[in-house]
């Protein structure tokens, strides 16, 4: 019997996919899985023409969590880490179910688009065991209000209570007319302002202080200013044409 891959690759254009493909134990997170998605993120940076990386899941379930006979938590910091700095927007497709260790991966991402049957939840409490890893991660999708309600019950909630908390950006079906949407969205940024814009978020500037951010922050947006892209993009909109990244 062929040996499963435990993680399917698609580059088509400007997307790059990465399927979990663990599907008899419900996609979930042990660490072949979990290298080869460390690997392919990072292998992303070596293919200019990317935009985006896509992260889903095989089978009826997105992901049930970290696999408690294999899994190493610091393994699964290096992913959340890899996915939150990976220097392309990065989207999570959810289906099915996204529990545990799969919401880390979800909240890792910059957009979350999920089915309207998924259900999502920490349920780590009840086996004794609590969602440290992924913390810093959920911390930047809900309030910490409603993290502490969800972490101390363990409950397991439906797509319209994540809507409601804001941890969705929005919703997908079969059609997936709402992922394409977002990736023509995202084709209009210029790449470079992307990824400062990520580098923003990930680079702690807001723990600095007001003089220091100011300083960094125009020292940024200088950068920017006088980089070929902003050149490109300004002047394509005073001539009302399309910049060259969107053609």
């Amino acid at each position: 019997m062929p040996e499963t891959i435990p993680l399917i690759i698609e580059r088509k254009g400007s997307v790059m996919t990465l399927r979990l493909n663990n599907v008899e134990k419900k996609n979930a997170l042990n660490s072949e899985i979990m290298g080869a998605m460390i690997a392919s993120i990072k292998e992303s940076q070596n293919y200019s023409e990317l935009r985006t990386i896509v992260i889903r899941g095989e089978g009826s379930i997105f992901c049930s969590g970290a696999d408690l006979n294999a899994w190493d938590p610091v393994q699964l910091q290096e992913l959340l880490r890899e996915i939150s700095d990976c220097s392309l927007p990065t989207i999570a497709l959810v289906h099915g179910s996204c529990l545990g260790g799969g919401m880390g991966l979800i909240c890792a991402c910059d957009f979350i688009l999920a089915h309207e049957d998924t259900k999502f939840g920490f349920p780590e409490v009840r086996i004794g065991m609590i969602p440290a890893v992924i913390f810093p991660y959920v911390s930047r999708k809900l309030n910490l209000g409603k993290i502490k309600e969800f972490f101390l019950t363990g409950e397991i909630f439906d797509f319209t209570i994540a809507e409601k908390c804001g941890l969705l950006y929005g919703k997908y079906d079969e059609n997936e007319l709402d992922l394409n949407a977002l990736l023509i969205n995202l084709q209009k940024g210029g790449p470079r302002a992307q990824k400062n814009i990520k580098k923003l978020f990930n680079n702690n500037l807001l723990s600095k202080s007001r003089e220091e951010l100011d300083l960094e922050l125009a020292r940024i947006i200088n950068n920017i200013k006088e980089g070929k892209e902003a050149q490109e993009g300004i002047n394509s909109f005073f001539q009302k044409k399309k910049p060259n990244w969107n053609r």
